[in-house]
């Protein structure tokens, strides 16, 4: 099914099937990691693609957020990075790469603010199957 996705969307046959592997290995880590089983084990009132409309100045702007839960009081925003990491990275390397998506979930972040709940924010490396929280 995700060949055939990639190929509808003008990806040439051995693009599609080396995207669809991507996607299927993934996938698989995903799933068999602890850190993939929190994630995206069920909570109430948890969300993925989560679209919020946020007025910035004059600007409407909208974000997804691709996974949003509350656990223990603390709302969790997570966002999904499909980066290929090497299997051996260091835990550093990883928090080296997750700060580079600070800005992005800060501005996550600051939707949920009303809420009246501490934020934590994190990235989830799909390839590796790793959950890095911020700091």
């Amino acid at each position: 099914a995700m060949m055939r996705w990639l190929t509808q969307r003008g990806h040439g046959d051995a693009d599609a099937a080396q995207g669809a592997s991507r996607v299927i290995t993934a996938l698989s880590k995903t799933l068999a990691s602890v850190d993939g089983q929190w994630v995206l084990q069920t909570r109430s009132g948890a969300a993925s693609e989560l679209a919020v409309a946020a007025l910035a100045g004059v600007e409407i702007n909208t974000h997804v957020v691709d996974r949003t839960f509350t656990e223990d009081g603390i709302r969790w925003v997570i966002d999904y990075k499909s980066a290929r990491l090497g299997e051996g990275i260091a835990e550093a390397g990883l928090v080296q790469q997750a700060e580079r998506y600070r800005p992005q979930l800060e501005r996550y972040a600051a939707l949920f603010r009303d809420e009246g709940l501490p934020v934590r924010k994190a990235v989830f490396f799909l390839a590796l199957g790793r959950l890095v929280a911020l700091a």
